[in-house]
């Protein structure tokens, strides 16, 4: 029988073509951005890459400052009852611009006091500015994503991108620095602005009138502070551990580490989609049939479960080949971090995608608490272990403190829709398929890493079929829901 998570025709439809867009779109700039990234690392060398690391992950720590959490809970509202955009829109925008004017005064304050200077301060104070675009930029999108217009989001996504990568690439062949890299990003957020706008008057999206009314400030930071506790706490996991090796070790090990945790993140290329298409259609969809929400998480869990965990082992079994094929050798020392951040695939897949499901949910107060404790927990052990063990201890913590946040969201989800995690036949028939599936990684890894991963990945696929992981009537009801995009 089929996943009767794909039988709801229309939920079905419009996550799988927003999720199709949105993939498309993904893989599209994972793959350009990627080769991007690769001669971005090779051109600046591990010394000026750690630089350029240390700059936006400082102004990273920072970034929810920017906007409070007030955008997430706005595009939620509007999703739900879109005459909400009348009330929303230009508060949303007055309210970021106010608070992109404050952290222009303050970060890059903050970053010479923290003992940045040079290059580096002076990339911090630059990219800050990007908070002001944004604050126009980003209430434009979250207009689109609210309306389920994610096809309009990913052409924005794609366009600017390339406005990035074609700045980037043409100032670093003209022997420009780091620097221009940055002022690069802040010309593809003026692009951005002018394609959003585009799009929205295309679209006939109305409600755009200026109203501005302060009062509604203070509760529209209120409803959003769960969000901005999540966002902050998002943020400081994810730079925190790049700030404090940037204090303690050389710029080219911060450039090492930078380009392993880089990579680990670029296989999220696939969920990225699913995750973005399902927040503004699931939403409205709680308040009505909470049963087709609780279908959707079983069937997600799962299928990350099927994809992350042999990717993760895959990875962990060809680190150095991979780190050598993509950087050189002056990279090798990132190898061993990425032995260890592969690990961390299946952890950060499954807790991106269920702190998703909280906003779905309403239970975006259990969220900012699960990342708290795991923000709290990756500060004080990354205080610990990157003086004593450099990249190498940052490396651990980011697995150790997902770790504690999957668990946790595990135990949300169980209490909250009924669902533990996977059944036990789908758990254990994973880990047979790819524990024989890194035995054949292991048995031709000298030979060539193609070769490896080819082999690797046919010896999985036939195990997911043969162990019945994937049947072929879900698929059946896979190509039912896309039909029905077609029509």
């Amino acid at each position: 029988m089929a996943d009767p998570v794909i039988t709801s025709d229309s939920t079905a439809s419009i996550i799988l073509k927003n999720t199709g867009f949105v993939t498309i779109s993904q893989v599209l700039l994972k793959i350009i951005s990627f080769l991007y990234n690769v001669y971005v690392v090779r051109r600046l060398g591990d010394d000026r890459m750690g630089q350029y690391a240390t700059a936006l992950a400082f102004v990273g720590v920072f970034e929810i400052f920017a906007e409070l959490g007030v955008t997430q809970y706005v595009m939620r509202e509007i999703s739900r009852d879109r005459s909400k955009i009348t009330d929303y829109f230009w508060n949303l925008v007055v309210l970021r611009c106010l608070l992109g004017c404050v952290n222009l005064a303050l970060i890059p304050y903050l970053a010479f006091r923290f003992g940045y200077s040079g290059d580096i301060l002076l990339g911090i104070g630059i990219y800050t500015t990007s908070f002001l675009l944004a604050a126009f930029g980003v209430p434009l999108s979250t207009v689109l994503t609210a309306y389920e217009k994610l096809g309009y989001v990913s052409i924005l996504d794609v366009v600017t991108r390339a406005v990035v990568i074609l700045l980037g690439t043409a100032f670093l062949m003209g022997g420009l620095g780091f620097i221009w890299l940055i002022v690069g990003n802040l010309i593809s957020l003026v692009v951005y602005i002018l394609l959003a706008i585009l799009f929205i008057r295309k679209l006939g999206i109305s409600g755009f009138a200026f109203h501005v009314e302060p009062s509604l400030w203070l509760r529209l930071i209120r409803a959003g502070l769960p969000f901005g506790i999540i966002s902050l706490m998002l943020s400081l996991a994810y730079s925190i551990d790049t700030v404090i090796l940037s204090k303690f070790v050389s710029h080219a090990e911060v450039g090492w580490y930078g380009v392993a945790y880089n990579l680990v993140f670029s296989l999220l290329i696939f969920m990225g989609g699913f995750q973005a298409a399902i927040v503004p259609t699931l939403s409205r969809v709680y308040k009505e049939d909470v049963e087709q929400v609780k279908r959707w998480y079983r069937f997600t869990v799962r299928v990350i479960w099927l994809i992350s965990l042999p990717v993760a082992v895959g990875g962990a079994l060809l680190a150095y080949p991979i780190i050598i094929f993509l950087y050189t050798h002056e990279f090798l020392p990132s190898g061993l971090a990425f032995q260890i951040l592969a690990w961390d695939l299946p952890l950060v897949m499954y807790a991106s995608f269920a702190g998703n499901m909280t906003t779905i949910t309403d239970e975006e107060r259990s969220a900012a608490r699960i990342y708290t404790i795991n923000t709290v927990t990756n500060i004080v052990l990354n205080l610990i272990l990157i003086p004593r063990f450099g990249l190498i201890g940052a490396a651990l913590v980011t697995v150790l403190t997902d770790l504690i946040s999957a668990v946790q969201f595990i135990f949300l989800f169980r209490r909250k829709l009924g669902i533990l995690f996977v059944t036990p036949g789908v758990f254990w028939g994973t880990l047979v398929a790819v524990g024989l599936m890194a035995g054949g990684v292991w048995l031709v890894r000298e030979l060539n890493l193609l070769v490896a991963i080819f082999t690797g990945a046919g010896i999985y696929l036939v195990l997911v079929f043969a162990l019945r992981l994937v049947k072929l009537e879900e698929l059946h009801g896979l190509r039912h829901a896309i039909r029905n995009i077609a029509r």
